[in-house]
């Protein structure tokens, strides 16, 4: 059993831990104080904690010793998904809903796949592939055969526009995630997800504060005491930890067999439906959860 592939399959069930508890969070703060506002602010608490924990994994606080294109190609990683990325999908967490953003998420495992194989030479075995097609098809499975209906016509339009975010998202995450694979030989994995955080938080000052002049606005939510706790937990389950071990978790493993793992938030969201929003799961969302777990079984015992 390779160990590394284990281990890097490990650290992308931690990561879709993370992004399930940032997709609640995100959605819940989205409505009440503005998706925008949201994935800003989320930038400057996470910050100082990947700052941290780069001192404390990597012994600096800062990478000074890499080549420049890789500083640019991290910081254009960085603005692609932490900014565009994000503030697509924070948009369709709020007119789509969690679970079915992150279901559509799933084409970004079979974009980087392809890709990784085009740019990185990654070749996946049949076993992995199947492990693949698998977890995607019972994912898909949750929405494609649970479909809600929307009788009033502004819900059918926000559904639409939630659906194209969605896919926006995905495919520009692919190619964000691509972009830190490239790095990742020169950078460690938190140095790596720091360069990248910077990025995207530039990408922030720059829009909203030099080109909307919004920054200000967004800032109120840290009067709010419970609304500040909410996002703290969500940065550091999402930008600072969740991040990390995803960049961990490509120099372990194939990028498109992580990005697969890390797209199961959708079934880990069940629960939350089930107990907290007291939503019914249908048959296909049970017939879905079923068949991704055995995926990513197949994906485990392909190590």
């Amino acid at each position: 059993m390779d160990q590394n592939l284990l281990l890097g399959q490990a650290l992308g069930l931690v990561t879709a831990i993370c992004f399930a508890q940032n997709s609640i969070i995100y959605r819940h703060l989205g409505q009440k104080v503005g998706s925008q506002g949201v994935a800003h602010i989320r930038m400057w608490l996470a910050l100082p904690f990947v700052l941290l924990l780069t001192r404390l994994i990597e012994g600096s606080w800062l990478p000074t010793d890499w080549a420049l294109s890789t500083y640019l190609i991290l910081l254009a990683s960085g603005v692609i998904g932490y900014f565009l990325t994000d503030l697509l999908m924070f948009r369709a967490y709020i007119l789509l809903g969690s679970r079915e953003s992150m279901v559509i998420m799933t084409l970004s495992p079979v974009v980087t796949a392809a890709l990784s194989l085009l740019l990185f030479d990654e070749y996946l075995n049949l076993i992995q592939l199947l492990g693949m097609v698998i977890t995607i098809g019972g994912v898909g499975m949750m929405i494609l055969l649970d479909r809600h209906p929307s009788p009033i016509a502004c819900e059918r339009k926000n559904r639409s526009t939630g659906v194209l975010y969605a896919v926006l998202g995905s495919i520009l995450q692919s190619i964000s995630f691509l972009l830190a694979k490239a790095a990742l030989g020169e950078g460690g994995p938190v140095s790596t997800n720091l360069i990248r955080n910077i990025g995207g938080l530039g990408a922030f000052i720059i829009f909203n504060g030099l080109i909307k002049g919004n920054a200000k606005e967004h800032f109120k939510i840290l009067r709010q005491p419970r609304a500040l706790f909410l996002l703290l937990l969500a940065s550091l389950a999402g930008p600072v930890l969740g991040m990390s071990s995803q960049m961990k978790a490509f120099t372990l493993a194939p990028v498109g067999v992580v990005t697969t793992i890390t797209q199961v938030s959708p079934v880990l969201l069940l629960p939350f439906d089930w107990f907290i929003l007291k939503r019914r799961i249908s048959a296909a969302s049970l017939a879905g959860t079923l068949l991704s777990i055995a995926g990513i079984a197949i994906l485990f015992l392909s190590a």
